[in-house]
């Protein structure tokens, strides 16, 4: 497809959280979770929409947000097969891995807000952070290199709005007193 940037605004409309923009040939897309309503359990699914990309879910984890201790990943109706590798204590020693239907993919991520980079053979996406915007947060700044395409730029994309401490030692660390003191339990999220 060739190399290209895009950015991802800010988007806030009643409940709904997350990022709206224009990426490159692939057009307009929408990647947000809702927030839940006071005294209900959160929801802890992100989604995207957007007309020329698939059908992309990201459900589950453990605590309000979806995230990667617990969660699953549903693109175009099938489940990605997700798994957290761990090397050491060091930054940079957790990734996780993903394989969807003939695909093999990285994603390493320093953390929410922080630079992520998802890589297959011959195509790389990376997000990282933009401009800010007040009242709203900030920008991400996507770049794809390689031949990416819209189901590599889907899983990139609902990543963004997703609980990434998983992937950090200092996140990995905190998760262990957290599950001990407090029974945090994961939401498997609903398959259905």
């Amino acid at each position: 497809m060739g190399n290209f940037e895009f950015e991802m605004e800010p988007l806030r409309a009643d409940r709904l959280r997350g990022y709206r923009g224009v990426v490159g040939p692939f057009g307009s897309v929408d990647v947000f979770s809702v927030l839940c309503v006071p005294g209900q359990d959160p929801s802890r699914q992100a989604q995207l929409q957007g007309d020329q990309f698939p059908e992309t879910l990201f459900s589950g984890g453990a605590g309000v947000l979806p995230s990667l201790d617990g969660g699953w990943l549903k693109v175009d109706g099938s489940l990605v097969d997700m798994e957290l590798k761990v090397k050491g204590v060091r930054k940079g020693s957790r990734w996780l891995e993903l394989t969807y239907r003939e695909r093999h993919y990285t994603y390493v991520s320093g953390g929410d807000f922080k630079e992520a980079r998802l890589h297959r053979e011959k195509a790389t996406v990376t997000m990282g952070r933009g401009r800010h915007v007040p009242r709203t947060g900030g920008t991400r700044i996507g770049k794809a290199e390689g031949d990416v395409d819209a189901t590599d730029l889907a899983i990139v994309l609902v990543l963004e709005k997703v609980d990434k401490s998983a992937l950090t030692t200092s996140g990995a660390l905190l998760a262990v007193p957290m599950n001990f003191l407090f029974g945090r339990q994961r939401d498997e999220g609903d398959l259905a």
